[in-house]
């Protein structure tokens, strides 16, 4: 489960006063809050680092630049969902170019509604890209781990002259007697035979 602070945390990027505070007037009650805010290109990638926001939405053109290369750039480096809101006659060229980089398009004007469920939408994907996140930084554990073990067994091999059926069987006694891990049994094995 997120918490609300990785779930909910909103920062607003228009060069529009106008927008800022719409943004901050119609909220959903209760499930969203604005966490900071910038009115251009370079004051958003100077506030944007570090910031660990669910949702970003960029009031598109800003001040500075056109605000696209800037929703591009915060959807490839950051885990944040990206949303542009643009002009509704250009929402399907932006949605066209926009949304294979995983960026939400909302055209202006819109409804509470549609702005509500944009958020939401953002917001869901935003807390599915963090649990995936999760389940590849627990694999590339496991491929380590992996790894190590395979070199304790190599080692085992080289060394004592074991097959690596019992190389592998000698880690995981080692481990359950000692009431360790595979991967802390391997690299004891590896502080023994590897200095050598």
């Amino acid at each position: 489960m997120l918490t609300r602070f990785e779930q909910k945390e909103v920062f607003v990027i228009s060069s529009n006063e106008n927008f800022h505070r719409y943004v901050r007037d119609n909220l959903p009650d209760g499930d969203f809050t604005v966490s900071g805010g910038a009115v251009s290109c370079t004051e958003a990638r100077q506030k944007m680092m570090g910031n660990r926001c669910a949702v970003v939405l960029i009031n598109i053109p800003l001040a500075d630049e056109c605000g696209t290369e800037l929703a591009s750039d915060l959807a490839e480096n950051t885990a944040s969902t990206v949303v542009a809101v643009v002009k509704n006659e250009q929402e399907p060229e932006f949605r066209q170019s926009l949304e294979p980089a995983g960026i939400f398009v909302l055209g202006r004007p819109f409804s509470h509604f549609s702005f509500h469920q944009v958020l939401y939408d953002a917001a869901s994907a935003y807390a599915r890209m963090q649990i995936m996140s999760l389940e590849n930084q627990r694999l590339q554990m496991k491929l380590i781990d992996l790894r190590i073990v395979n070199r304790a067994k190599y080692a085992l091999i080289q060394y004592l002259g074991m097959t690596e059926e019992q190389a592998h069987k000698y880690i995981e006694q080692q481990a359950m007697n000692q009431r360790i891990s595979k991967r802390t049994a391997a690299e004891n094995i590896l502080k023994t035979y590897e200095n050598h």
